[in-house]
């Protein structure tokens, strides 16, 4: 499993289990978006991300500036 895949891991587990809880989760997701790791993942993600890539009909403006 590359660092990309288990960093991706490591969020999507401690985002499931502070699911419940949005101030915490909030504050979980703040910092991951602020960390250098993120920025790697966001920018490898970017790269293998298909074009004009839509969740249920609305594009995606995830990684967008």
């Amino acid at each position: 499993m590359s660092e990309n895949e288990r960093l991706k891991s490591l969020i999507i587990s401690v985002a499931q289990e502070l699911w419940d809880d949005k101030g915490a989760l909030g504050k979980f997701l703040g910092v991951v978006r602020r960390s250098d790791g993120w920025t790697q993942l966001a920018d490898e993600l970017e790269k293998n991300r298909p074009a004009n890539a839509t969740f249920y009909g609305v594009k995606s403006a995830e990684f967008q500036a």
